[in-house]
Protein backbone atom coordinates (compact mmCIF):
# COMPACT_ATOMS: atom_id res chain seq x y z
CA UNK A 1 0.00 0.00 0.00
CA UNK A 2 2.75 2.50 0.90
CA UNK A 3 4.80 1.58 -2.17
CA UNK A 4 1.81 2.34 -4.38
CA UNK A 5 1.22 5.61 -2.54
CA UNK A 6 4.85 6.63 -3.13
CA UNK A 7 4.64 5.70 -6.82
CA UNK A 8 1.37 7.63 -7.23
CA UNK A 9 2.79 10.66 -5.48
CA UNK A 10 5.96 10.64 -7.59
CA UNK A 11 3.90 10.62 -10.78
CA UNK A 12 1.55 13.36 -9.56
CA UNK A 13 2.09 17.05 -10.31
CA UNK A 14 -0.10 18.19 -7.39
CA UNK A 15 1.66 19.16 -4.19
CA UNK A 16 -0.05 17.93 -1.03
CA UNK A 17 2.18 19.69 1.50
CA UNK A 18 2.36 16.69 3.83
CA UNK A 19 5.06 14.47 5.28
CA UNK A 20 5.28 12.22 2.23
CA UNK A 21 5.77 15.25 -0.02
CA UNK A 22 8.49 16.48 2.34
CA UNK A 23 10.28 13.12 2.22
CA UNK A 24 10.04 12.96 -1.56
CA UNK A 25 10.99 16.58 -2.25
CA UNK A 26 13.67 16.56 0.44
CA UNK A 27 15.44 14.07 -1.79
CA UNK A 28 15.75 16.43 -4.73
CA UNK A 29 19.17 17.89 -5.37
CA UNK A 30 20.95 15.89 -2.69
CA UNK A 31 23.71 13.33 -3.07
CA UNK A 32 22.09 10.83 -0.77
CA UNK A 33 18.67 9.78 -2.01
CA UNK A 34 16.16 8.08 0.24
CA UNK A 35 15.08 4.74 -1.13
CA UNK A 36 11.43 3.71 -1.11
CA UNK A 37 12.25 1.36 1.78
CA UNK A 38 13.75 4.22 3.78
CA UNK A 39 10.72 6.43 3.10
CA UNK A 40 8.39 3.62 4.16
CA UNK A 41 10.41 3.06 7.35
CA UNK A 42 10.21 6.77 8.18
CA UNK A 43 6.46 6.89 7.56
CA UNK A 44 5.85 3.84 9.75
CA UNK A 45 8.06 5.32 12.46
CA UNK A 46 6.05 8.54 12.36
CA UNK A 47 2.78 6.63 12.61
CA UNK A 48 3.92 4.50 15.54
CA UNK A 49 5.68 7.33 17.30
CA UNK A 50 2.38 9.19 17.40
CA UNK A 51 1.17 6.65 19.95
CA UNK A 52 2.18 7.24 23.57
CA UNK A 53 4.55 9.98 22.51
CA UNK A 54 4.24 12.47 25.32
CA UNK A 55 5.83 10.29 27.96
CA UNK A 56 8.38 8.79 25.57
CA UNK A 57 9.41 12.15 24.15
CA UNK A 58 9.58 13.69 27.60
CA UNK A 59 11.95 10.98 28.75
CA UNK A 60 14.10 11.29 25.62
CA UNK A 61 14.38 15.05 26.16
CA UNK A 62 15.02 14.72 29.89
CA UNK A 63 17.87 12.20 29.83
CA UNK A 64 20.50 14.45 28.16
CA UNK A 65 19.69 17.26 30.60
CA UNK A 66 19.87 15.11 33.71
CA UNK A 67 22.73 12.94 32.50
CA UNK A 68 25.03 15.08 30.33
CA UNK A 69 27.81 12.48 30.52
CA UNK A 70 25.50 9.92 28.91
CA UNK A 71 24.62 12.38 26.19
CA UNK A 72 28.31 13.05 25.49
CA UNK A 73 29.08 9.34 25.41
CA UNK A 74 26.22 8.61 22.99
CA UNK A 75 27.34 11.47 20.75
CA UNK A 76 30.96 10.28 20.78
CA UNK A 77 29.92 6.73 19.97
CA UNK A 78 27.80 7.88 17.03
CA UNK A 79 30.46 10.25 15.69
CA UNK A 80 33.17 7.57 15.95
CA UNK A 81 31.06 5.22 13.84
CA UNK A 82 30.34 7.97 11.31
CA UNK A 83 34.03 8.93 11.06
CA UNK A 84 35.00 5.32 10.36
CA UNK A 85 32.87 5.35 7.21
CA UNK A 86 33.14 7.35 4.04
CA UNK A 87 30.50 10.08 3.58
CA UNK A 88 28.69 7.98 0.96
CA UNK A 89 28.41 4.90 3.17
CA UNK A 90 25.10 4.65 5.01
CA UNK A 91 24.89 3.43 8.57
CA UNK A 92 23.66 -0.13 8.81
CA UNK A 93 22.52 -2.74 11.30
CA UNK A 94 26.10 -3.79 12.05
CA UNK A 95 26.88 -0.21 13.05
CA UNK A 96 23.96 -0.26 15.46
CA UNK A 97 25.03 -3.61 16.88
CA UNK A 98 28.51 -2.20 17.49
CA UNK A 99 27.09 0.55 19.71
CA UNK A 100 27.88 -0.67 23.19
CA UNK A 101 26.52 2.37 25.02
CA UNK A 102 23.55 3.37 22.85
CA UNK A 103 21.98 -0.08 22.94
Amino acid sequence: MLRQMIADRRSSVCARDDMLDALLSGNEGTRAKLSDDQIIDLLITLIYSGYETVSTTSMKAEVPVRQPQSSRQIRKEHLDIRKAKSPEDPLDWNDYKSMTFTK
